[in-house]
């Protein structure tokens, strides 16, 4: 109480301090009343034109230039910054960005760019590179008129192992003893296995190279030796490599006709041959009868009388394959070849051909 009575008697005392202190307040209401009526006049340059623009001090460029029907979007750019008070600018410059198509993630995106570069747009469009990924053009590219398209490829790199198979070579010695264009097989040849391990390179979800990292043998290949009379012409898979001892042999190299020979010796180490109907079949998502995933150049199929695992040579795809299936239609003198392709079973059809089981 006593307080107040002391402050009121003070402003009593001396009624300038009062008076004062009332000039104040109505200066600072003033004050900010004029800075949201007080207007200004800036320079602004657009499409070449420069055009006197009025505002409030307190309002945002922004809004100014909406207000004075001036263009405000993500395709232009400004000498100031959109959020600056009018009040900070002196003068503004729009200028029209670039623009193009950027493809990213499956997708693509009209961008619109100012003086900046390539890794710029992407940092401002929240578009992160990992190490391996890659863009065209590069990320250092001032982005202009020529600059066009833009691509941001994801790269993905993977290891993978997997045992594949190593061809057999094929040794082609002339006997004069045999009638001309006969073969006979005195070896039958077994293609080997390897141990690879492999680097895939996938380029948006696509896979664009392989290299072999390492590789290691765990079944070699068996030679296939052939005797063949003069003038013979012998046809072999193209990843065959063939030795041959005489002019008098001619070498064919085909994808599709796969037939090393005809006849196997006695002493080649089979224990008994047959004429089949031989098809062909492909995956169907399921293991085969005996439990193991199907394999091109492994597994066939045949009838219930063959027990699995028995290996049969066949001439006319110039290999070994393993009884590994059966099927309804596999009835006797039938077998199933598994192929990994429905274009691959179509080609071959229906053939009749020779199998020779091996001890």
């Amino acid at each position: 109480m006593n307080n107040k009575r002391e402050t009121g008697g003070f402003l009593k005392k001396f009624p300038g301090v009062k008076i004062g202190i009332i000039g104040l307040i109505l200066l600072l209401v003033v004050g900010v009343s004029s800075a949201f009526t007080v207007e200004k006049e800036i320079r602004v340059t657009f499409e070449g034109e420069t055009v006197m623009v009025e505002g409030k001090l307190l309002e945002t460029l922004e809004e100014v230039l909406i207000a004075n029907d001036l263009p405000v979007s993500e395709e232009y750019q400004y000498s100031a910054s959109l959020s600056s008070l009018f009040k900070d600018v002196a003068e503004v410059t729009i200028t029209e960005k670039t623009s193009g198509n950027l493809t990213v993630d499956g997708q693509t995106i009209e961008y619109f760019a100012g003086d900046e570069t390539i890794s710029q747009l992407l940092s401002e469009m929240d578009i992160e590179l990992d190490d391996d990924d890659r863009v065209e053009p590069t990320g250092d590219t001032v982005i202009t008129e020529e600059t066009g398209d833009i691509k941001v490829i994801r790269v993905d790199v993977v290891e993978s192992s997997a045992v594949r198979e190593v061809p057999m070579q094929v040794t082609l010695n002339e006997n004069t003893e045999l009638p001309a264009g006969s073969r006979v097989v005195t070896q039958v040849g077994v293609n080997g296995k390897s141990n690879v391990t492999e680097r895939v390179y996938y380029e948006n979800g696509v896979e664009v190279k392989r290299e072999v990292v390492k590789s290691q043998i765990v079944e070699a290949p068996q030679d296939e030796i052939i005797e063949v009379g003069p003038a013979t012409t012998v046809t072999v898979p193209t990843n065959v490599q063939v030795s041959k001892n005489s002019d008098n042999i001619n070498v064919e190299s085909s994808d599709e006709a796969q037939n090393i020979s005809s006849e196997v010796s006695d002493d080649s180490g089979y224990s008994g041959s047959m004429t089949v109907s031989a098809t062909a079949y492909t995956a169907t998502g399921n293991n085969t009868a005996c439990g193991l995933p199907p394999q091109e150049g492994r597994t066939i199929a045949t009838w219930a009388g063959i027990p699995f695992g028995t290996k049969v040579y066949i001439p006319a795809l110039g290999g070994v394959y393993t009884v590994e299936d059966r099927g309804g239609a596999v009835t006797y003198g039938i077998i199933d070849i598994y192929m990994d392709s429905e274009e691959k079973c179509v080609a071959w059809g229906r053939q009749t051909i020779e199998i020779y089981f091996l001890d």
